[in-house]
C-alpha cells in the first residue's frame, strides 16, 4: 500500500466514523484506523484516533476494546508526556478507572494504582478531589467495603464541584445506590424525581434511572408508577447494549411482578449481550435477573420453552426448545462462577449476598399485568 493509499483509506475510515451513530460498525471503523496508523509509524495519528475509540467503545457497550485504546494512549502520555498532554485524557480516565472493579481479574493492588495515579493527575490539573472520592466510593460499594463506601462517599458529597467533576444528572444517579443499599426506597424516589421528570439529563441518564427505581417502586406498592416506569426505560435502552446491567433490573422487575412470559422475551432478546460484550459484573448483574425469571417460571408449572437463543450459547438448541429447569441450571452455574470470582478477588461475601438476595425474590413477587 503507498503513502497516498494508506492515507485515504485512513481518512475513510476517520471519515465513516465520524458519520456513524455509536455501535459496533463505529468501533470497527476507528480501530482499522488505529492499526493503519500503527503499522505507518504515525504515532500521533494513531493516538487521536484511540482518544476518539476510547468515547466510541465506551458508549457502545464494549467496555474490553475502549480499556485497550485508554491503556495504549495512557502508556504513550507516560512514554511522552510533552508530547501527548496528560490533561487531555483526564475526563476519559475517569471512565476507564470506574469500570476495573466489573473485572474480577483486575485485582485490588492493580486498582488502587489506577485510582492513585487520577487523583495524581487531577492534582497536577488542579482540580479536586471530588471525582475521585467518587471513584473510590463506587469502587469500595462494587468490592463490598461498607464502611469505606460510605467514608468515601461523604468525602465526595462534602467536596467542592470543580472542572472534572461529572454533571448533575450523572452524580445524582450514583447518589441512588446508597439508598438502595440503605433499603430507603422513599428517599430514593425523592432523589430520583428530578432525573425521571428530565429536569437533569446527560448521555445514559435518566435511561439508567428507570432501571434503578424498579425495585423501589415495587417495595412501595406504587404499581401504577412501577409499570409505566418499566415501559417508558425498557423501550429506551432494548437496542443499546450498553445497558445490558439494566436490562437486568427490567428483568427482575417482570419476575417480581409475574410478568414470566414478557421476561423470556427479554432474556431471549438480549442473552446475546450478555454473553459477547458485558462486562462479568454486568453479566452476573443479567444472569442474576434472568435466573429470578426461570424460578418463576419454574412455580408456574412451565416446563418448556420455545426461544431463538444465539449460537454462542452454550445450551444452544437449533430447533429452538429448552427445558425452563436447564436454562435456571446454567444461569445459576453462571452466576455462581462469576460470584465466587468477585468475591475471592475482593476479600468479601458480596457478590454471594446479591445471589441470595436472588433467590428471596421468589418470596416477594406481587402479580402486575403488564402490556405494551
Amino acid at each position: 500500500m503507498t503513502e497516498q493509499d494508506w492515507r485515504e483509506r485512513f481518512n475513510t475510515l476517520r471519515a465513516r466514523a465520524e458519520r456513524l451513530e455509536p455501535g459496533e460498525s463505529k468501533v470497527m471503523a476507528l480501530e482499522e484506523a488505529a492499526r493503519l496508523a500503527d503499522t505507518h509509524g504515525e504515532v500521533a495519528l494513531a493516538y487521536e484516533t484511540r482518544d476518539e475509540l476510547i468515547e466510541a467503545a465506551t458508549f457502545a457497550g464494549f467496555p474490553e476494546r475502549a480499556l485497550v485504546a485508554y491503556a495504549w494512549c495512557r502508556g504513550q502520555q507516560q512514554r511522552d508526556p510533552r508530547r501527548f498532554d496528560p490533561e487531555g485524557l483526564l475526563w476519559k480516565q475517569k471512565w476507564m478507572v470506574g469500570m476495573l472493579t466489573e473485572f474480577p481479574h483486575i485485582g485490588r493492588k492493580q486498582i488502587e494504582a489506577a485510582l492513585e495515579d487520577v487523583e495524581q493527575g487531577y492534582a497536577k490539573a488542579g482540580a479536586g478531589q471530588r471525582a475521585v472520592f467518587k471513584l473510590r466510593y463506587l469502587a469500595a460499594r462494587d468490592m463490598g467495603e461498607r464502611a469505606r463506601a460510605e467514608e468515601m462517599r461523604a468525602r465526595w458529597l462534602e467536596a467542592p464541584r470543580d472542572h472534572l467533576t461529572d454533571c448533575l444528572a450523572c452524580e445524582l444517579n450514583v447518589e441512588l445506590h446508597h439508598y438502595l443499599d440503605q433499603g430507603d426506597h422513599a428517599r430514593l424516589m425523592q432523589k430520583a424525581r428530578p432525573l425521571l421528570e428530565g429536569r437533569h439529563t446527560c448521555a445514559k441518564v435518566p435511561h439508567l434511572t428507570f432501571g434503578r427505581v424498579l425495585y423501589p417502586l415495587f417495595k412501595l406498592e406504587q404499581w401504577e408508577q412501577a409499570r409505566e416506569h418499566h415501559l417508558r426505560g425498557y423501550a429506551m435502552v432494548r437496542g443499546d447494549r450498553y445497558f445490558v446491567s439494566t436490562v437486568g433490573e427490567h428483568l427482575e422487575f417482570l419476575a417480581l411482578t409475574g410478568n414470566v412470559e414478557r421476561g423470556l422475551k427479554l432474556f431471549e432478546r438480549h442473552l446475546g449481550w450478555a454473553l459477547e460484550h458485558a462486562t462479568p459484573l454486568n453479566r452476573f448483574t443479567f444472569h442474576s435477573a434472568a435466573l429470578a425469571v426461570m424460578e418463576r417460571a419454574m412455580v408456574e408449572a412451565r416446563e418448556r420453552v420455545e426461544l431463538d437463543l444465539p449460537r454462542a450459547f452454550a445450551l444452544y438448541s437449533p430447533e429452538g426448545t429448552y427445558e425452563i429447569r436447564a436454562l435456571r441450571g446454567w444461569l445459576a452455574a453462571q452466576a455462581e462462577e462469576l460470584a465466587a470470582k468477585f468475591d475471592a478477588r475482593n476479600g468479601t461475601d458480596r457478590f454471594h449476598q446479591l445471589l441470595a438476595r436472588t433467590q428471596r425474590l421468589a418470596s416477594e413477587v406481587r402479580p402486575l399485568p403488564i402490556d405494551d
